[in-house]
Order: structure tokens, then sequence, then C-alpha cells
């Protein structure tokens, strides 16, 4: 169990905080690179580079989210393919 951060709007960060994330959501403001899935980071650095400012408040949203982690898939890939990673982490040994 460790704890990453998750940079996200203000409004997507309290809707998170008062259900859960939404995979179908998945990259529907940012991207996917590696698949449709919840990006987080173990440095606040990398993932305030997602958290837009709120126009009235100024403030930028990180979530500290409590995380398990399981198998890592590596890829040095330059252009992953995002639905092969995205299946071999729902599906395959890294699931």
């Amino acid at each position: 169990e460790v704890l990453l951060f998750h940079g996200t709007s203000p409004i997507a960060g309290e809707q998170i905080s008062r259900g859960n994330f939404r995979v179908n959501l998945a990259g529907s403001t940012t991207g996917t690179l590696y698949g449709r899935g919840i990006y987080l980071a173990e440095n606040a650095s990398k993932s305030d580079e997602y958290a837009p400012e709120d126009p009235d408040t100024g403030h930028h949203t990180l979530l500290v989210c409590r995380t398990t982690l399981g198998r890592v898939r590596y890829t040095s890939a330059r252009s992953p393919d995002p639905r092969e990673c995205e299946d071999a982490c729902q599906s395959g040994s890294f699931h």
C-alpha cells in the first residue's frame, strides 16, 4: 500500500472524492497513452501537470490516493498500443 497523487480539475476532484474514480471517463480531457485507466504518480510535481487552475480561486487540485499495487507491466515503446496495454492489465498476468 502506497500514497500516490492524481491531478485533476476541481469539479472532477470533488466528484471522485464523493464517489470513486470512473474508468469509463479516463482520459476524457488529457488522453490515454497506455489505455483507459486511473493514472497516478509518486511525485506531486508530475500530477500537478494534469491539474488545471481553477479560474475562481487560482488553486490546482491534487488528490492523495491510498493505493494498492499489483504486478508492473513495463514497456519501452515510444508509442505503445493503448489497447494492448489495457488488455494486458485487465485480463493478463498483470491483472
